[in-house]
């Protein structure tokens, strides 16, 4: 498999990597004079006017608890994956600026909401060919994955790279996208959560599950694929969805109806109600999901074969946490590559945390005279959305 490949690779060493940041030339040599010597302040610059460029796609993951989301923002005044990203590419050489590398990407994530598989496509510099006439062959291609990785902090990830089909585009070439949202277990009702998710299937106008972005988007309906809820280990829940595209802030909102309705605060049919804004044309006031327990799963394309393709994979069937029980804890990972060694090391500290965590929840219980499951619930008399105050309506709002 091609995740088996890419892990296999061995990681860049520092070493290997010096010269490609400091000292590269466009057809990948080394000055020799200047190997070994620590590079001088105002030293040479890269000439870019000899360097041959090919449309590529990458495939990234990232924890984005420390950033504010994807895309990169004008002026640069907090983090962003892509601004780490584009750090990364411009300090190898792959690319000579942000501008001009013809970049897309596929799901704009929010601030500290992660990927397990997202998508970007751009130019990057690839060795001439041996002959002079141009472009190296695609068997000959740096190894960007190692490359990147090796300078890219280890809550970022490039998990596999290829030269991209003519007129691939990471945004409009996508077919679907996969989410996957992660809730604690607090004794929610899955089989009423599911009865309410099915009702998301199919082309709906979803503009009471979302943020409306009026400035930017015209039309709210958009089509779910297929939804699942299910238990997983370590007491969480997941809620999956697959849809042709979402709006923003969508699955957040879908996602906190849904956990009203297993909490039995809600009846499965509000999904329903809410799904007809002919009838409900304002939005009821109510708070969203957690950014941190929503991960971007994956993104499918045709003629990419590392990503999904056609048909769409059902929601909540790919591999990861739905594959993942507390029996392979014990078992040693696989050896250590540029992909897996930084992510496998966050794992190991966010499963000793969880162990802090349920050590100090379970003393504080007891010392209140409370359940674990009693605690996490709100004491806060709830009203039903339908009663509750709404927001403007798209008309007002346009």
């Amino acid at each position: 498999m091609w995740a088996q490949t890419v892990c296999q690779r061995m990681p860049i060493t520092q070493a290997e990597l010096e010269p490609l940041i400091g000292w590269a030339t466009p057809d990948g040599t080394v000055d020799g004079a200047c190997r070994g010597k620590k590079r001088r302040k105002g030293g040479r610059e890269f000439d870019w006017s000899k360097a041959n460029f090919e449309h590529f796609v990458l495939k990234i993951a990232y924890v984005g608890t420390a950033y504010h989301g994807l895309a990169w923002q004008e002026p640069e005044c907090c983090p962003t994956v892509e601004a780490q990203l584009f750090a990364a590419l411009t300090k190898t050489c792959l690319i000579r600026d942000r501008q001009s590398c013809s970049y897309s990407r596929c799901g704009r994530t929010d601030k500290g909401v992660h990927a397990a598989g997202n998508y970007v496509a751009l130019q990057l510099r690839v060795r001439p060919a041996k002959d002079g006439s141009g472009s190296c062959d695609a068997t000959d291609d740096y190894d960007y994955v190692s490359m990147l990785n090796g300078v890219l902090p280890v809550d970022v990830r490039i998990l596999a790279a290829m030269r991209a089909p003519a007129g691939f585009d990471a945004r409009f070439s996508c077919k679907y996208r996969c989410y996957q949202y992660y809730f604690p277990f607090n004794g929610e009702d899955f089989e009423r959560m599911r009865q309410a998710a099915q009702l998301f299937v199919g082309e709906h106008d979803f503009r009471n599950f979302c943020k409306m972005d009026v400035e930017n988007v015209t039309n709210f309906r958009r089509r779910i694929l297929s939804v699942s809820v299910e238990s997983r280990p370590c007491q969480v829940g997941e809620f999956a969805v697959t849809g042709v595209a979402f709006l923003w802030h969508q699955v957040r909102c879908m996602t906190a109806v849904l956990l009203l309705v297993g909490q039995g605060l809600e009846e499965p049919s509000i999904v329903a109600e809410l799904l007809d804004v002919q009838k409900r044309p304002c939005k009821p006031l109510y708070d969203q999901a957690d950014e941190t327990g929503l991960v971007l799963r994956d993104c499918g394309f045709e003629g990419i074969p590392f990503a999904p393709s056609l048909p769409p994979p059902a929601a909540g069937t790919m591999d990861g946490a739905a594959s993942v029980s507390t029996d392979s804890w014990d078992v040693p990972s696989a050896a250590p590559s540029s992909v897996a060694e930084g992510l496998c090391r966050m794992r190991a500290q966010a499963r000793r945390m969880v162990a802090v965590h349920e050590c100090l929840a379970s003393v504080a219980a007891i010392a209140t005279n409370t359940s674990a499951k009693d605690a996490g619930r709100s004491k806060r008399a709830h009203t039903p959305l339908l009663q509750r105050a709404v927001c403007p309506s798209l008309e007002e709002k346009q």
